[in-house]
């Protein structure tokens, strides 16, 4: 009997340094397959602690109505708002996809956060595992998201099961924010990617 763990938000405060201390990108494309490399090394950005290298999305609304968008690694100069300064902005990070258990009780594991300032009302965030297949990266389960919320800072940790004996892929999340007032921000994926059993389709819960 399969052991149910559906994607779902657990409780939002997971101490910021698990949430960002793995390595998050900008790109949607897939990266190749394995871990992302580990760096010991931590430093500050927006105001919490990461670890250096970690790709950083920052996206948002200058005063004059314009949106934008760049990334950077943590430990380097952060670039300036191309088009003059930020009325609100928001900055994303994705944990390392991990694997846990093993055949029928085996399930996939990620965090996901956001920090946002500025004249924005509310934010939240959505989340989904991707797969890979011979047409391009396809949704291994549906889109699962946080509710809004005025705080400038949140975090999450998402789960989803792995359906054993399904077939060989290479699985890896991405995530999406959005703040009233400047909108859904690009999609983001993790650093590194796992090659599992897991078939086409998460198993329903």
């Amino acid at each position: 009997m399969r052991i149910a763990r559906p994607l779902t938000a657990m409780t939002a405060g997971l101490a910021a340094v698990a949430v960002l201390s793995t390595g998050s990108s900008a790109s949607a494309a897939p990266a190749a397959p394995g871990s992302s490399n580990p760096v010991a090394r931590s430093v500050m950005a927006d105001g919490h602690r990461v670890v250096a290298g970690t790709t950083i999305g920052e996206w948002g609304r200058t005063k004059d109505g314009k949106r934008y968008s760049f990334t950077y690694k943590a430990g380097e100069a952060k670039p300036a708002t191309p088009a003059g300064p930020a009325a609100a902005s928001c900055s994303v990070y994705i944990s390392d996809v991990s694997f846990h258990g093993a055949g029928a009780g085996a399930w996939f594991q990620w965090e996901t956060s956001q920090a946002c300032s500025g004249s924005f009302g509310s934010q939240k965030l959505q989340t989904q595992m991707w797969r890979s297949s011979w047409s391009g990266p396809r949704g291994y389960n549906n889109w699962h998201g946080t509710g809004s919320t005025t705080n400038s800072f949140i975090d999450y940790g998402w789960s989803t099961d792995c359906n054993d004996g399904g077939g060989t892929y290479t699985y890896y999340p991405v995530m999406q924010g959005y703040a009233s007032g400047i909108g859904w921000g690009p999609k983001t994926r993790s650093n590194n990617d796992l090659r599992e059993g897991c078939g086409t389709r998460a198993p329903n819960p």
